[in-house]
């Protein structure tokens, strides 16, 4: 097992150092890394440190957001846990090279580990998820509609982006939507995969165990589903404090850009975080996805008219916010969650 363990982790470096070699490799044959480093040694460091307090502020709102819907459905999850549950999902988001679904995965398992409803977690997860692709495909609606009403020139580059990244949440949503309201076919679906499993196991009793618990955990989801439907109004706080982490977030980016002395267009910094958002929800197998956000903001700050080298450096301080900065806090509250739990109980 520890055997296993070392290899898996030695397989998350080797990736890790990939991505840094890329974006190692950008920088030297695309921007002038001596003007980069000139740029960084004069980042004021007041300045700097807000967008510290920035990312800790959009995971508070986005804790208050999560811990709304579960009160809702009468999940009794205290702010304090839902809080460093928010953060250790962080952790397993940055460290896990499927980002789209392992934060939430990670935080159905905390809660039901606590005594929550399996079904009432996921609503509340499924819920939390649909409302931040809603905020996304708005921001990237009013970015996009700003530029076109006032006939400002549109880089091909994110043209591009912004119809993939939009078709794909589009699709997706609807998926989701779909899914969320057709009951029948999840039960059916899910009785098919015991179908099979029973074709190929012999222990028929556990598995008649696990389809019972299956079905109480749909029902209790779709359950939850319908609770939200039926008096939709009560979703505008957890609306309201979705899009209140979202801003929080895109403020890191335009504090860290003022932090080196340059003033991010809004409309730049609306559609580039949206994007950057959207790409990073999509698994590359590669932890906290080294290597491949960098360049990817480098080269969509530079698509909006930013200097390669300014957007390079300012990238730079960004994911020592939003990668490594997380990384560690989310570290110190995996240990917590994985230690203080047990002692409590």
């Amino acid at each position: 097992m520890n055997l296993k363990r070392k290899n898996l982790l030695d397989q998350k470096l080797l990736f890790i150092l990939i991505g840094l070699l890329a974006f190692v490799l950008y920088l030297v044959f695309f921007v002038d890394i001596n003007e980069m480093i000139a740029i960084i040694k004069q980042t004021s460091l007041p300045v700097y440190l807000l967008s510290f307090v920035a990312t800790v502020v959009e995971v508070v709102f986005f804790t208050f957001a999560w811990h709304h819907l579960l009160i809702l459905l009468s999940a009794m999850v205290s702010v304090k846990r839902a809080f460093i549950y928010a953060w250790a999902s962080n952790f397993i988001d940055l460290l896990l090279p499927a980002e789209s679904v392992s934060g939430e995965i990670s935080r159905i398992y905390f809660i039901t580990r606590d005594g929550v409803d399996t079904g009432k977690a996921l609503a509340s997860v499924v819920t939390q998820r649909i409302l931040n692709m809603f905020i996304v495909i708005g921001a990237l609606t009013i970015g996009t509609s700003y530029v076109l009403i006032l006939q400002i020139s549109f880089p091909s580059l994110i043209q591009s982006l912004i119809f993939f990244v939009a078709t794909a949440t589009a699709v997706f949503l609807s998926l989701a939507l779909i899914l969320c309201f057709k009951e029948n076919w999840t039960q059916k679906a899910v009785d098919k995969i015991f179908v099979l499993a029973e074709t190929v196991s012999r222990r028929r009793r556990r598995l008649d165990a696990w389809r019972d618990k299956a079905r109480k955990g749909i029902g209790a989801f779709y359950g939850s589903l319908r609770a939200f439907s039926a008096n939709p109004g009560k979703l505008i706080l957890p609306i309201g404090f979705s899009a209140l982490s979202w801003f929080s977030g895109a403020l890191v980016y335009y504090i860290v850009f003022a932090a080196i002395g340059y003033i991010l267009n809004w409309v730049a910094l609306v559609i580039v975080y949206s994007l950057i958002m959207a790409l990073k929800s999509i698994p590359v197998g590669v932890p906290a996805e080294v290597g491949v956000t960098e360049i990817a903001m480098t080269v969509l700050f530079g698509a909006f008219n930013v200097p390669l080298y300014i957007s390079a450096a300012a990238t730079v301080l960004i994911r020592i916010v939003t990668a490594w900065f997380r990384f560690m806090i989310g570290f110190g509250a995996f240990q917590w969650v994985g230690i203080k739990t047990p002692v409590e109980k």
